[in-house]
């Protein structure tokens, strides 16, 4: 049989830069590489059908093959030791294992042609299924202390600039004024990060063609029963690991070591589905790291989402829910977890981040016992009515998503942040109709208790408008607002909250009040 080997679809690309990965990452806290092989007739080892550890030789048909074995027996476990083996993307049948052992890893093929799923599940928006697919499948589960890795610098341009491993003096954000521009002011914080990111597409209009990626390192769709455990998921090209309208995942003992600067590379995204729990896990990223959405496609609510005992190291937001989220999301808990930027700057934009722009009803959240290091705003809690969706435009204020979902019923409590850059904000929305009335959306009952906060003492420059413009249509990330007229924590359209041993130390320049609130009814 001929070989065949990886040829990047853009061989120019690939680079890696000191400050990309988080090199102390401690892999022995989860991972334990010495788990013992499987055993028996229903272990399918790829090396039988073919699999060679030879750096760049495609392994494609070996893996498709051990999946379609291990499907005809009924079930068993895909065996993958002894090496390092390079493929394209491929599926896992239900009742399956994939046993990935602590001396062997599995790479993604760094080309496009490689990366199409033969079958399976439709793709959708973001591109193609993905490089790994679960898909109508249960009883399926990724285990073995191995590693396998996505390429992801592969896919993407270089970074206008090279990771920052060193502190920028100046804490200052772009003004509301230079919205068009909010991501080119510099100086900024949003500027020093987002000049770092590595895009697929022409972000600056320099005549670039947008570069063809897949939209998926891992992706698990309407599936049941799916466990990863004991796994290190590295390099993604995208999202990480997806969870997508599926009931009753576990994600524990999980590493995930990307490239920090490669665009939409969030950690793990759960979007509609429920009953899933992500346990003890570390993830370093480049987008948000543990993400709860409900897109439009879902058609369906999603709740009870466990989250525990996880380390999050990001430069977006560590924890969020929202944005592309229409469907409803309830019974959220977070708990015990640290979010932090240890290395490289600026921090985490955001530590715990809750967002309806586009129609979801988002309640019954509970965030508790997190502490926080280097992260630019603990805490953003935003309505507004960006409406993604595009329900048509009516007068009857809650009719559709033209006047956005609501957020109701959050408690968080014992909260400790240090190196703090920028205000935390929680904001309803107030705008009007087209005949004058008045339409004004609260963010309704929060407590916040126990939230302590020291802000980094370093010079700021600030500049607060004589009124804070609503933020309507924007899309929610905590530096985007501008200055406001508050150094530690600002609300505005907020009833039923409660603010409880709130302890704030600003920096010994600010002149800013550390609390401010607007429209606020308790």
């Amino acid at each position: 049989m001929q070989k065949t080997y990886d040829q990047p679809s853009y061989p120019q690309l690939g680079h890696i830069y000191p400050g990309d990965y988080y090199e102390a990452l401690p892999f022995g806290e989860y991972i334990d590489p010495r788990q013992p092989l499987p055993e028996g007739d229903n272990v399918f080892d790829i090396r039988r059908f073919g699999a060679v550890p030879e750096k760049y030789l495609l392994n494609t048909d070996a893996f498709r093959a051990a999946a379609r074995a291990c499907e005809a027996a009924g079930g068993g476990t895909i065996l993958v030791s002894g090496g390092s083996y390079w493929t394209g993307a491929f599926s896992l049948p239900s009742n399956t294992t994939l046993f990935v052992a602590g001396d062997a890893e599995i790479v993604a093929s760094r080309n496009m042609a490689h990366m199409e799923q033969s079958g399976g599940a439709e793709g959708n928006e973001h591109g193609a299924d993905g490089f790994l697919l679960i898909a109508h499948a249960q009883n399926v589960t990724v285990t073995g202390g191995g590693r396998i890795s996505g390429s992801g610098e592969w896919y993407v341009y270089e970074p206008r600039q090279k990771p920052s491993l060193t502190p920028f003096p100046v804490t200052a954000l772009p003004r509301r004024d230079q919205a068009r521009e909010i991501n080119n002011v510099p100086g900024t914080l949003r500027y020093h990060y987002r000049q770092r990111i590595r895009y697929a597409e022409d972000k600056y209009g320099e005549g670039q063609p947008d570069l063809k990626r897949p939209g998926f390192f891992i992706r698990v769709q309407e599936s049941r029963h799916v466990r990863f455990e004991n796994i290190i998921l590295h390099a993604s090209m995208a999202w990480t690991l997806n969870l997508e309208c599926s009931r009753d995942i576990t994600v524990r003992n999980v590493v995930i070591d990307d490239n920090r600067h490669v665009a939409n590379t969030d950690g793990v995204d759960v979007t509609g589905s429920s009953d899933v729990l992500i346990d003890h896990c570390f993830i370093s990223c480049a987008d948000d790291g543990i993400v709860l959405k409900n897109p439009a496609h879902t058609l369906r609510t999603m709740s009870d989402v466990h989250v525990k005992d996880c380390t999050v190291t990001t430069v977006m937001s560590a924890f969020k829910i929202g944005t592309e989220t229409c469907h409803d999301i309830s019974r959220v808990l977070v708990e015990d977890c640290h979010f932090c930027m240890p290395d490289i700057y600026p921090g985490t934009v955001s530590g715990i981040s809750l967002e309806s722009c586009d129609g979801t009803h988002l309640s019954d959240v509970t965030i508790r016992r997190i502490t926080m290091d280097k992260v630019c705003a603990p805490l953003y809690i935003c309505l507004n009515m960006r409406n993604r969706y595009g329900d048509p435009y009516t007068d009857e204020v809650g009719a559709n998503r033209y006047w956005g979902g609501s957020i109701r019923g959050i408690l968080i409590e014992q909260i400790s942040a240090a190196e703090a850059e920028v205000p935390s904000i929680i904001t309803g929305f107030e705008t009007g109709k087209i005949n004058g009335e008045k339409v004004r959306r609260p963010v309704e009952n929060v407590t916040l208790r126990g939230f302590r906060v020291a802000y980094r003492d370093n010079p700021e420059y600030v500049n607060v408008p004589e009124y804070v413009p609503e933020f309507l249509y924007d899309y929610p990330e905590s530096n985007a607002h501008g200055d406001v007229d508050a150094c530690g924590l600002w609300v505005r359209h907020v009833d039923g909250l409660k603010l409880e041993d709130i302890d704030i130390t600003p920096r010994s320049c600010s002149r800013r009040e550390i609390i401010a609130l607007h429209d606020v009814n308790a």
